[in-house]
């Protein structure tokens, strides 16, 4: 195993064997969001709820893969018109991989002990006492949370330029920009859905 199995999978592994792990992959982060009482917002964001039951968090993973996929696959055809379908589809799904040790992380880590804590204080003087080795311990899992997460953006990009055989940085940019402006507008109208 080197590094371009784990940063660039898709160039590495048959499309069958992404599809089956990718599959796996969605199934696993269903489970862990109902398991963990968060719902998925996007590809790659999730709210707490704790009344969350497993078939709307399966839902929820639905329509967020799906229209991610859709999404993904439209910029796809926007640079490359001979991008396939399933190597969107590998790519989504692929990229989720990190989601459920996130999530699972932030469960049983503590930290989303203390975000309650910390959205309970808001507006008012911060009561919470905190020692210098607890924040640095905070600031160590933050790191850590922050390079899994970033991973699963790579693991996107690379699938997406992969894809579409990706090469103007002005391409780069552009997908940047219009991914982030989807991951937004798709937390925003998955609320509207009231599931």
């Amino acid at each position: 195993m080197n590094w371009q199995t784990i940063f660039n999978p898709f160039s590495k592994f048959s499309e069958k064997q992404l599809f089956v792990f990718g599959f796996l992959v969605f199934w696993i982060n269903s489970f862990v969001c109902f398991f963990t009482k968060t719902r998925m917002d996007s590809i790659f964001h999730f709210t707490p709820n704790e009344n969350l039951s497993f078939s709307t968090a399966i839902l929820l993973c639905v329509i967020s893969t799906v229209s991610a996929i859709i999404f993904i696959f439209l910029m796809a055809l926007l640079f490359n018109k001979k991008t396939r379908f399933i190597d969107i589809v590998n790519t989504v799904l692929i990229c989720q991989a990190p989601n459920f040790l996130v999530l699972l992380y932030i469960k049983y880590s503590g930290m989303d002990t203390l975000a309650r804590k910390l959205q309970t204080n808001i507006g008012t003087a911060p009561s919470i006492e905190v020692s210098a080795p607890s924040v640095i311990l905070l600031v160590a899992c933050i790191l850590l949370l922050l390079t899994i997460i970033v991973y699963g953006f790579v693991l996107l990009y690379n699938g997406f330029k992969t894809a579409t055989n990706l090469k103007k940085w002005q391409h780069t940019v552009l997908l940047v920009i219009s991914l982030f402006t989807f991951l937004i507008f798709h937390q925003v109208y998955i609320h509207y859905l009231d599931l």
